[in-house]
């Protein structure tokens, strides 16, 4: 199972009478008991989410076959389906959001662009027709996503020093004519892209790594019409009911489904593995080298 960032979210802001608590919302396993009608009979690769009772973080769990288990290719080792839902089906989100809300334009912003979701984001986008402007910390991280085919990465080595890489920001807004954009920062970056949008623009913020949404310009809000909004992943997932839900689960499977197949594909997660007994002590070295390349996997097969 991999640790998302809601993951260590949920325990570090909890609470002393939350305990005991169930973490993990997705991961990967094989099916070992199964009724005779299901669909995913003994043996079955798979990825599951988990119903809010259970966590993932768990040698075993009894799921509903038919809402929380998905197949996964069988030509796939099943550890590398582990990061199947969360960060692939938010990649298919943001992307289809932007197709339907900011029609207008081809291109979107999207920080913290160096993430697991970030490279999945630059691999998946000329599929769908759009060009990404990728605005991510360091120079390494520039290079890693150029490596993986992205045209267009700004380096905001800090928030507070903003001039240059807005500047660098700001024309290549007007270049390439984006209407909105993907922040997973939030803090002082989301109205630097409030900003630098045109008339009209969105910023969608589906993260708070720099705490509570500052810097927005009432000017920008009332007269730009320019709009912050929230991204959510199930939200996108459910919106329109269940007649557009289900058909865009089935959509969405078999996109990530053939994503998941070779080294390069685009919904491949790169891990580092821990175990259970080590994973506070691996997360907590991620969390203070500021690493953003690979995501941490909970292993309880016993392959650590």
């Amino acid at each position: 199972a991999p640790i998302n960032p809601s993951d260590y979210g949920s325990w570090f802001y909890s609470k002393p009478e939350a305990y005991p608590m169930s973490i993990g919302k997705e991961g990967c396993g094989i099916v070992i008991v199964a009724d005779e009608e299901s669909s995913c009979p003994v043996g079955t690769k798979v990825g599951f989410v988990t119903d809010g009772k259970q966590g993932t973080f768990s040698e075993y769990l009894t799921l509903n076959a038919k809402t929380g288990v998905f197949k996964m290719p069988e030509d796939v080792p099943i550890e590398d389906c582990a990061s199947f839902m969360v960060n692939p089906y938010t990649a298919l989100g943001i992307l289809d959001t932007a197709q339907r809300t900011c029609a207008s334009s081809k291109a979107i912003i999207h920080t913290a662009a160096a993430s697991q979701l970030g490279q999945m984001i630059v691999r998946l986008a000329p599929s769908k027709g759009l060009e990404i402007i990728n605005i991510v910390r360091r120079e390494e991280q520039k290079e890693l996503l150029e490596k993986i085919g992205a045209k267009h990465v700004i380096v905001a080595a800090s928030v507070d020093d903003h001039k240059v890489w807005k500047a660098e920001l700001q024309s290549k807004v007007n270049e390439l004519g984006a209407v909105c954009a993907f922040d997973a920062i939030a803090g002082d970056m989301a109205g630097h892209l409030m900003d630098v949008l045109p008339s009209k623009g969105i910023v969608h913020v589906y993260g708070g790594l720099a705490g509570p949404a500052n810097g927005l310009s009432f000017i920008d809000l009332i007269y730009g019409q320019k709009e912050l909004k929230g991204f959510f992943v199930t939200a996108w997932l459910k919106e329109g009911g269940p007649s557009r839900m289900i058909p865009r689960m089935m959509a969405a499977g078999k996109d990530v489904n053939a994503g998941l197949k070779g080294p390069d594909g685009w919904s491949c997660t790169q891990f580092c593995d821990t175990t259970m007994e080590n994973a506070k002590e691996d997360l907590l070295e991620l969390l203070a080298g500021k690493s953003t390349g690979k995501k941490l996997r909970i292993r309880l097969d016993n392959a650590v």
